[in-house]
């Protein structure tokens, strides 16, 4: 490559062209590959999360809190027992026939939840379906820099960002709709209650999965450096630890990676604590609170939306860590609010800055990492995600239990001057959490100002990649 080439690369890393404008995404959906790779992932992506909905109805008539409990544990579990190995495994094989093999799979796992039961039975096919996802996401999030331009990545994750959290919203929603709809036709057509109202629902989930899947036959992938060494055992364990070792060696995803530790070790404290938190503070239970939990994913949706045209504006690499400290610094004004509506706009704005994150940390893992190493990246990432948030809910759900026995239930009222305050357990431990985000936001930010300066010289921070690896 010649030094013209090398410049042309540089100044194309150094100021990436992505805009929100419709020109921006015109211009990457017309790429038919990652077209029918979007298309497949909205569609298979409905379907999973009316299974979501569904599935959580049916476990909880069969079995109550208890059983829900067991069926969550289930789901985390494949990202404990082999989440880092699942990359190494996505590293080795063709990623085409990985995802399609994947989605056949789940599809069929899909039918087989339809007969099950029992909760011994659903949880073996949940943990199932589970590992297989852990194969496809990682193969999905490394093959799209294999789909489009360095400089349409940022566009392209934040559609494909945007679309998850979208389908997570549609899928619960067609879940309630379709039980109904299901009800009303055994009501006027007798003769299809051999097929129940949870059937119906993974029956159609299977089919969204078999679409996706010939989307993907339909994608022409570039073709891959071939592995000189034999498929086996012992060199997926190799793989592996080389793979977290090459990470933890290369400054950028150790930053990335280790802010994305303490972030949703803290961040996870809203899972186990925004309920009680809600109904103690704000009186707010069912539909009130379920809409919290929406304008969430709302706001999730707008910051992955908007994250092409902050980058524009904030160059990646800095606005990384100092949304992490905005995020958290929500987190902590989400939890001194006890007026309703004033915390819907507060949890939206932290949502966009949630949304913004997910996509900046993709594009920055896809801009700067080899191809033989994403796989294990993004296994890396799903593993973290998951782990932690598991941790985070144990350790919030126990530090607002110890918190209880000091401080009670209804709470306890401050008096300062002309201010006036009542603390609760959920509160205190969920500040904590906010405060946890926020160091972890203020340590990625020193950590990322190396990184900001060979962007604007038109440096390209692979080079420390390379010469890491070599």
């Amino acid at each position: 490559m010649d030094s013209t080439e090398e410049e042309q690369e540089a100044k194309e890393v150094a100021e990436p062209a992505v805009t929100l404008e419709v020109t921006a995404y015109r211009a990457v959906l017309k790429n038919r590959g990652f077209l029918a790779l979007w298309i497949g992932q909205g569609i298979s992506g409905i379907g999973d999360w009316v299974i979501v909905g569904v599935l959580l109805d049916q476990v909880n008539r069969m079995a109550g809190a208890s059983g829900l409990a067991w069926m969550m544990a289930f789901r985390f579990l494949p990202a404990f027992l082999f989440g880092l190995l699942a990359g190494a495994i996505v590293d080795r094989l063709e990623r085409k026939t990985t995802m399609i093999f994947c989605e056949i799979a789940r599809a069929v796992l899909v039918v087989v939840l339809a007969f099950s039961n029992s909760l011994a039975m659903i949880c073996v096919v949940v943990f199932s379906i589970e590992s297989f996802s852990l194969v496809f996401g990682p193969a999905k999030d490394a093959s799209i820099p294999n789909l489009v331009k360095q400089d349409e990545l940022m566009t392209a994750n934040s559609l494909m960002s945007t679309t998850v959290y979208l389908t997570m919203a549609l899928g619960t929603m067609i879940a309630t709709v379709l039980l109904g709809l299901v009800q009303l036709i055994h009501k006027f057509f007798p003769i299809a209650r051999h097929v129940g109202e949870h059937q119906a629902a993974f029956f159609i989930d299977a089919l969204t999965f078999l679409a996706s899947a010939a989307l993907i036959f339909t994608i022409v992938f570039p073709k891959r450096r071939e592995r000189e060494e034999p498929f086996s055992a012992r060199k997926i364990w190799n793989d592996m630890i080389e793979g977290l070792k090459f990470m933890w060696r290369f400054g950028l995803t150790r930053t990335i990676m280790g802010a994305m530790i303490i972030g949703f070790i803290g961040g996870g404290s809203l899972y186990i604590l925004v309920p009680p938190f809600a109904e103690n503070a704000m009186n707010v239970t069912g539909a009130a609170f379920t809409l919290i939990l929406t304008i969430l994913l709302v706001g999730v949706v707008v910051g992955s939306a908007l994250s092409t045209w902050l980058s524009r504006k904030v160059p990646k690499e800095k606005g990384f860590g100092p949304a992490i400290v905005f995020f958290g610094l929500d987190m902590v004004l989400f939890s001194l609010i006890d007026f309703y509506v004033l915390s819907l706009m507060v949890i939206f704005i932290g949502g966009m800055f949630l949304g913004y994150l997910i996509v900046t940390a993709y594009t920055l893992l896809q801009q700067n990492l080899e191809d033989d190493i994403r796989g294990r990246a993004f296994a890396a990432v799903q593993t973290i995600m998951r782990t932690c948030l598991l941790f985070s809910m144990g350790i919030f759900a126990g530090l607002a239990a110890l918190l209880g026995r000091v401080i009670p239930k209804t709470g306890k009222s401050v008096h300062l001057l002309f201010f006036s305050k009542t603390f609760y357990p959920s509160m205190l431990a969920m500040i904590l959490g906010g405060l946890i985000v926020i160091v972890g936001g203020l340590i990625s930010t020193r950590s990322m100002r190396k990184y900001i300066r060979p962007y604007r010289e038109g440096e390209v921070i692979t080079n420390e990649a390379a010469s890491t690896s070599s």
